[in-house]
């Protein structure tokens, strides 16, 4: 099995702590997946300032393949974020900056490269989303749809995705479910302490969240998404990957920043 993250590694600042920590979901993913044994690729833009080289050496150190990671002038992209008494996470208004990523095109090499990858990674807001959907070909395409605004988004780009992530709500099921019926992906609600509902040619699976103390929740549903995706694409079995999804989900709440540094 061979993954191909790309999106965003950022640098997020914690305030109360006063302390940066890396993550983004293209970063935290792809360690995540690396440590499950996967070869993995980070594909993306980094600043040659602001803590662009220590991203590139923490990829690396952890057996991520940087082959394809782009130095750019300017600063790599950046947000400021605050846990509360329950260590959920929330971002400061207007403090993310998305530096050289946010206008980062991934070149025609880099997508040869990442076609001999068996599964690609990333999230409806990336930049190169749309162009990721007219590219793949045989590859398995695992979307992050973060917490979805509305339907339409989803309704209209999921025919070229394999697995649909949604970060919401309970009055989001009936819908969810009703979309499943029409379409061959499966589409993955996670809802946070009340676990995680997949939802695959009409039939729904439900996974209760394992019980934690939380830290920090940065991060938690790219981990929970590695488990799912890692399990799924090796097992094709979605109770089974919703189990290893919750561990992986926990683990990523007991420490802060989306991946240990």
């Amino acid at each position: 099995m061979k993954v191909a993250c790309f999106s965003v590694a950022a640098v997020d600042y914690f305030p109360q702590l006063e302390k940066y920590f890396l993550g983004g979901n293209a970063l935290n993913q792809s360690i995540r997946m690396s440590k499950l044994g996967v070869d993995c690729a980070f594909v993306g833009a980094l600043g040659n300032g602001f803590y662009g080289g220590e991203i590139l050496s923490f990829l690396k150190a952890n057996g991520v393949d940087t082959s394809f990671v782009e130095m750019l002038e300017g600063d790599t992209a950046s947000n400021r974020l605050f846990n509360d008494e329950f260590g959920e996470r929330f971002g400061e208004e207007n403090a993310w900056r998305g530096g050289v990523y946010g206008d980062y095109v991934i070149p025609e090499k880099t997508w040869e490269f990442m076609r001999t990858f068996d599964v690609w990674a990333t999230h409806a807001s990336c930049p190169n989303f749309d162009m990721a959907r007219s590219k793949k070909r045989n590859n398995f395409l695992c979307v992050d749809y973060l917490d979805l605004p509305d339907f339409e988004l989803i309704a209209s780009t999921i025919d070229r995705v394999d697995i649909a992530y949604v970060g919401g709500t309970i009055d989001m099921i009936d819908g969810l479910f009703e979309l499943s019926t029409r379409t061959k992906t499966l589409i993955v609600l996670t809802l946070g302490s009340k676990g995680s509902i997949a939802f695959f040619k009409g039939k729904q699976y439900e996974q209760n969240a394992l019980p934690s103390t939380v830290v920090d929740t940065t991060g938690c549903g790219d981990a929970f998404q590695a488990g799912f995706t890692h399990c799924y694409f090796m097992t094709k079995d979605i109770a089974q990957s919703l189990q290893k999804a919750a561990e992986l989900g926990y683990a990523a709440t007991t420490h802060y920043g989306g991946v240990e540094w």
